[in-house]
């Protein structure tokens, strides 16, 4: 920020004595990076502060270079190719990075405009937007989904596991790696012998090779215990490997681990009372993958595997174990509740103006729900559903969600990707209610004409088609950052003309008559 402002100063001096105009306006002070193009060329012919700062050159470095070399050689040919369709027309571009002066690089989303005439020359406009924070967030929800997917399979096979404690802990290892980004887990039990060993009571994964023919021991004199697992064993806390690749600790495994692709771990201890103890260690081949999140989720994990293996163990009834089963089952509801609360804070803090709309609609398609008829585990899976309809949005630039006008096409067509993104990010997590599709569908309309899948009638879930209902009156009734709240009446109205043709005609009448009536009174909707 401090060099944009210093090439604003630097550049915009010289016409402090005249007022600017619209156009450089636009040009000067636009967040996204511009650059200008001569069409016959592919050179650069000029650029604004925001891709001055965005690339590290000068402006008059950048005016001459070709628009290619402002990416990293593997991308330079797909660069010219986009650069030759856009001529034609307007067109967006994902998966680019720009390459900096100093040789870093950075993910872009690039937008380009028509080719128009300038000066007696063919140019056209291109504009890069850094989306280095959001693939950052993405890859930050993206982990703490795996890790919540691996938990919740774990905790099933907890309560499905019974009888034997070694099925039990293969189990456990099969559910944190089956389809996950966790390429291999194990569980060590700790012997009291000679050279305190570790045997090894269950593994899987795809890299579960690692393990044969070495020499595992957690004793502190023994140079193969001062690794994370020996550590965790000996010490009885949790151990986090950040990079295998550069860790001082891990450098007799470090070659073998580049083998297996491993790259970072965290080893949970485990103490079984009045047995054994040991430790569950997990591996990712990506580096510093177990950040707060996923570590929380596996040493509740590692705490469910003690209290399974006790209850094999003391043999419990089976009324008990039911008990324990089902509390399991609540532990992984509120855990994947707690997660769903978390990104509704996350989307509020980013668009204030919406804060509390996806509980507004929430509350209302609950109520929606009860009225149909519903029974209360299908209205919880309602309710999740509304509380994470919007996630998607995550995904859309902060400037356009809080924009005090209305959104040009170009804007909205952005906006319209929501419930695609929303189902890319919510698919995974192993809901026991059909909440990714749920959220994809609550823009769908009864005649095919909503998005994303243009879906009609029955193929639309019920559910979906009370969250449509719910999401048009709170959206509406409540304010937005272009326009004062509508009013509930109006909202009512709306719906009620688009019932039987784009809206269900039984949601719309038992909506309205649920806030005509005052059976539903909600804060903030007029």
């Amino acid at each position: 920020m401090a060099k944009l402002e210093s090439w604003i100063a630097m550049n915009l001096a010289p016409h402090a004595s005249r007022p600017l105009s619209l156009y450089e306006l636009a040009w000067t002070y636009a967040p996204g990076s511009m650059f200008a193009v001569d069409c016959d060329t592919g050179k650069l012919i000029n650029s604004n502060p925001a891709a001055v700062a965005l690339s590290g050159y000068s402006h008059d470095e950048l005016i001459g270079m070709s628009l290619a070399d402002l990416h990293p050689e593997s991308e330079r040919e797909r660069v010219k190719v986009e650069f030759l369709k856009a001529v034609q027309k307007p067109s967006q571009h994902p998966g680019f990075h720009i390459q900096r002066k100093d040789g870093r690089c950075a993910p872009v989303a690039i937008s380009l405009s028509k080719s128009a005439v300038l000066d007696s020359r063919s140019v056209l406009v291109c504009v890069y937007f850094d989306i280095t924070d959001q693939e950052e967030k993405e890859h930050q929800l993206s982990t703490q989904n795996w890790a919540l997917g691996a938990y919740a399979i774990a905790a099933l096979a907890l309560g499905r596991v019974r009888s034997s404690e070694k099925l039990l802990l293969h189990a456990i290892c099969e559910a944190i790696t089956h389809k996950s980004t966790y390429i291999f887990a194990w569980i060590g039990i700790a012997e009291d012998g000679p050279g305190k060993k570790i045997r090894i009571a269950a593994k899987a994964g795809s890299a579960v090779g690692y393990l044969d023919g070495l020499h595992l021991s957690w004793a502190e004199e023994d140079p193969n215990g001062q690794g994370p697992t020996g550590v965790c064993i000996r010490t009885g806390t949790m151990q986090i490997l950040e990079d295998a690749q550069t860790s001082p600790i891990f450098g007799p495994w470090r070659e073998r681990a580049r083998q297996f692709g491993i790259r970072s771990s965290v080893s949970i201890p485990l103490r079984i009372k009045g047995s054994w103890h040991g430790a569950l260690v997990v591996y990712s081949a990506r580096p510093k993958a177990f950040e707060a999140a996923p570590v929380e989720v596996f040493e509740r994990l590692g705490e469910h595997v003690v209290h399974g293996i006790q209850a094999i163990k003391q043999k419990q009834l089976l009324d008990a174990e039911r008990r324990h089963l089902e509390k399991t089952q609540k532990h992984l509801t509120e855990a994947l509740a707690a997660s769903v609360s978390a990104m509704v804070t996350a989307m509020e803090i980013r668009d204030p103006y919406t804060a509390g709309h996806e509980v507004r609609v929430a509350q209302i398609a609950y109520a929606i729900g009860q009225e149909m008829g519903w029974p209360e585990d299908r209205l919880q899976g309602l309710r999740m559903a509304a509380m994470v309809h919007d996630i998607g949005k995550i995904s859309i630039p902060s400037e356009i969600l809080t924009k005090p006008a209305r959104l040009n096409p170009v804007e909205f067509a952005l906006v319209k990707r929501h419930p695609e993104s929303s189902y890319i990010i919510l698919k995974d997590i192993p809901y026991t209610w059909p909440i990714a599709d749920i959220v994809r569908q609550h823009h769908e309309k009864l005649d095919g004409s909503g998005y994303p899948l243009g879906l009609k009638g029955d193929a639309i879930l019920p559910e979906a088609k009370v969250l449509a209902v719910a999401d048009i009156v709170e959206a509406m009734a409540a304010a937005r950052p272009y326009r004062a709240a509508l009013g509930l009446e109006v909202a009512l109205a709306q719906i009620e003309k688009e019932a039987g043709t784009l809206l269900d005609a039984e949601v719309v009448r038992i909506c309205a008559a649920l806030f005509r009536e005052k059976r539903l009174v909600l804060p903030g909707l007029s």
